[in-house]
């Protein structure tokens, strides 16, 4: 008997009920938080596939991508990275376009329960993205309040537990470049001068 599908939805838990769009296309059920003003524009995605063992959280400006993935397809997860092999666990993605750099991190071996931390923790560190983008685009709304709504202060504990899950991948060789190549100490500090990603490499 096949193991029961399960699916992952947090990011409504903790959005902005205003600002927050839900949508069920045939292949995937996809939640979205949008803000666009002046030269910013900023979404905040959470994606369960229908159909096969895949879910994303992401979050997008103009020269980022950062997002969290599942999945247990190698071959249509290497399809939509467009990517020669597949990657079959559960990772951070950092797709970079202004150096047209892809960084994965690699957050095995977690459980379900363990994966869900790591989002939540995701959910919470995004806030600081959001704040960065904020203040070097001049803007003056409140875009914490906009994207989401009081609870998501109760997810400081997890962001923690992601900083130590993404340490521990890079002790252990599992911060992979555009090669597929672990990243060296050099490298890392080049990532953590780009300032969207020092939130998530700061684990001071």
């Amino acid at each position: 008997m096949p193991a029961k599908r399960t699916y992952i939805y947090i990011l409504k838990d903790y959005a902005n009920p205003s600002n927050f769009e839900q949508e069920r296309y045939q292949t995937e059920d996809v939640s979205t938080i949008r803000f666009s003003e002046g030269p910013l524009t900023l979404k905040l995605t959470e994606s369960n596939s229908l159909v096969e063992e895949r879910y994303c959280l992401n979050i997008e400006s103009a020269k980022y991508e950062l997002e969290g993935i599942m999945s247990r397809n190698e071959i249509k997860e290497a399809m939509i990275h467009h990517h020669p092999q597949g990657h079959p666990w559960k990772h951070l993605q950092f797709k970079m376009s202004s150096r047209s750099e892809v960084i994965r991190v690699n957050l095995e071996p977690v459980d379900e329960e363990d994966y869900e931390k790591c989002i939540k923790g995701f959910l919470h560190i995004s806030q600081d993205i959001i704040r960065i983008e904020q203040k070097e685009n001049k803007i003056g709304a409140d875009l914490i309040s906009y994207f989401f709504n009081n609870k998501i202060g109760e997810l400081s504990p997890f962001r923690g537990y992601l900083l130590r899950k993404i340490k521990t991948a890079y002790e252990n060789g599992s911060i992979l470049d555009n090669s597929n190549e672990p990243i060296d100490s050099q490298q890392l500090e080049g990532l953590k001068s780009e300032k969207l990603l020092l939130p998530f490499l700061n684990w001071q």
